[in-house]
């Protein structure tokens, strides 16, 4: 019986031996095992902000929907989403609204009140001539009182005569400049240079007076809208500096605080602020951005993300000691773009594998 334990007791021995480990997170590679083109760097230090950040949007200095002022059909759209515009240019005609035949109306009214008053100035002309011959006559007792006032009301609807022709001639300049106006109000343009946000009609559409028609941004420099935590309120002021990220587009961007609505919102506890970028061009309305208060910068430890190495919920990475790759457990900090901060777990000046992490082994030789 003794015997059989003896032996019970070795065999157990080797398996507990066989399934023994080191307890490391990654299995040691092979003896002499050599890994190449793996892209390493130099952990160095960066300035980073102290301030959180805080979402935002970018959105446009001034956008504004274009409307139709008349009814009618969509005749011509001559531009497209996205499409840059000059102020002035002709953006959309609307048709079939009847403004041409009013135009064309009072166009031929306004001609014959013009003939009318040539008409009634030649027969004033003669009404004065008349009268004056009369009056002379008048004067020599050659003629009767009864005939030179005959003479004289005749110079006088004479006169009468010429201003209601005139007066014709005013009508109808008014309902051609009315027609003219809405004739203009067919003719959509823009109001200023910027960018086609949106189309809201299509072409051979029925639209009536108040339709939107097309989205309009405004050339020019680009804002961050954001709701900040109102225990900004005090610290947040017009002028105010502040960093703008955009993730997007992979840049940073100072800016100025704009605008700063002063109420906060009692059901978000936020305050609105929008931020204008230090930049001229035009940037894509819409985006996400982050934006942190410039409150100062400190010193902080940035490695790209793509060296970062998560097994479960615990983030690592391979640094070369000596030529050869030891996994290494780190306690990461802020994301930063495509940089993140690292905590503790690497120190400046050590180097690391910044691409091809997911290939490499804890224990091989770094060939390049």
């Amino acid at each position: 019986m003794k015997r059989w334990l003896g032996h019970g007791g070795v065999l157990l021995a080797l398996l507990l031996f066989g399934c023994g480990g080191t307890g490391d997170q990654s299995s040691p590679a092979l003896a002499g095992e050599a890994i190449k083109g793996l892209t390493l760097a130099t952990a160095t230090v960066s300035s980073l902000a102290t301030a959180e950040a805080y979402v935002a949007t970018l959105e446009s200095s001034d956008r504004a929907t274009l409307a139709v002022r008349l009814d009618g059909r969509v005749a011509r759209l001559l531009v497209r989403a996205g499409e840059r515009v000059e102020n002035g240019q002709l953006l959309a005609i609307i048709a079939d609204h009847g403004a041409t035949e009013q135009r064309r109306e009072a166009e031929a009214a306004l001609a014959g009140a013009r003939n009318g008053a040539a008409a009634a100035e030649a027969r004033l002309r003669l009404a004065e001539q008349t009268e004056a011959r009369y009056r002379r006559l008048f004067e020599r007792e050659a003629l009767t009182a009864q005939e030179f006032d005959r003479v004289r009301a005749e110079l006088e609807e004479a006169r009468q005569h010429l201003a209601g022709a005139r007066s014709a001639i005013a009508r109808a300049g008014a309902a051609r400049d009315g027609a003219d106006v809405v004739l203009a109000h067919s003719q959509i343009t823009a109001p200023y240079a910027g960018v086609v946000v949106a189309l809201l009609v299509k072409e051979g559409g029925t639209v009536f007076p108040g339709a939107p028609l097309l989205t309009l941004d405004r050339a020019g420099r680009t804002l961050a809208r954001a709701d900040l935590p109102e225990s900004l309120a005090g610290r947040i002021a017009l002028g105010g500096a502040f960093t703008v990220e955009i993730p997007a587009l992979g840049r940073e961007l100072m800016g100025t605080v704009r605008e700063l609505i002063p109420a906060a919102d009692p059901a978000s506890r936020t305050l609105q602020v929008k931020i204008e970028l230090a930049t001229d061009e035009s940037l894509p309305a819409g985006l996400f951005a982050r934006v942190r208060p410039h409150d100062g910068d400190r010193v902080a430890l940035l490695i790209p993300a793509a060296a970062l190495v998560r097994r479960g919920q615990l983030d690592g990475l391979y640094v070369v000691e000596e030529g050869i790759l030891r996994y290494r457990l780190v306690r990461t900090g802020r994301v930063v773009g495509e940089r993140v901060e690292i905590l503790s777990g690497l120190r400046p000046g050590e180097v690391l594998v910044v691409d091809g992490a997911g290939r490499t082994k804890h224990g091989a030789r770094v060939e390049n």
